[in-house]
């Protein structure tokens, strides 16, 4: 009956330590990374008063969205749990025309951003791992337009640099020790007038 009990408790051992050895391979990976991804990013732009002339365009349109391909690369450190990186992301520029009876006006808006994310890994007993996080950005923003009403033309542009905040989640594959495959989602608020939802896809690389 010892003996029975003995195994038992060997087994129950086994089994707790294989477990937490199982838990811990997905949180096991520490070192710097690098990481790029691909995706695409719908930007809306909210701030028609920039485009308008002595208040003349009140019937043209005063939002401006677009749709496009997105890379970004980013370099950070995996602490095991917790991630903390910084980003490079280049947008797709907002190119739109609108029309009335009497007045148009063409919108050009580009987006750059720089970024630093800090991410937590939820750990889980195998090779997926889901992640949610919180990004701080400053982003350049050029803008010019085009515009006429009636017979008067003009022209105005503007550029500035922006603090932005954001939020992200999304799930990490882990191939082997060094490299993991990432598909996430992002929502920035780049200004108070610029939004961006992202989807992403990508492969991170850990040293080691």
């Amino acid at each position: 009956m010892k003996q029975t009990s003995t195994r038992i408790s060997a087994l129950l051992l086994a089994a707790f330590a294989a477990s937490v050895s199982s838990a811990a391979f997905a949180d096991d990976t520490v070192g710097p990374y690098v990481q790029g991804d691909i995706g695409l990013a719908h930007l809306k732009f909210d701030d028609g008063k920039k485009f308008k002339i002595r208040n003349t365009f009140r019937n043209i349109k005063d939002s401006y969205k677009e749709s496009g391909f997105m890379p970004r690369i980013s370099a950070g450190y995996d602490y095991g749990d917790f991630r903390v990186a910084g980003d490079y992301t280049h947008y797709k520029t907002i190119s739109e025309s609108s029309r009335d009876a009497n007045s148009s006006a063409n919108v050009k808006v580009k987006v750059r951003g720089i970024g630093a994310s800090v991410i937590y890994d939820v750990p889980m007993q195998s090779n997926f791992q889901p992640y949610v996080g919180a990004r701080l950005s400053v982003n350049k923003i050029k803008s010019e337009a085009n515009v006429r009403y009636l017979n008067e033309r003009g022209s105005t542009s503007d550029s500035s640099t922006k603090v932005g905040i954001g939020a992200l989640a999304g799930v990490g594959y882990k191939i082997n020790d060094n490299l993991t495959a990432d598909a996430g989602y992002r929502f920035n608020r780049l200004t108070s007038d610029l939004n961006t939802h992202e989807v992403s896809v990508g492969l991170r690389y850990t040293f080691r």
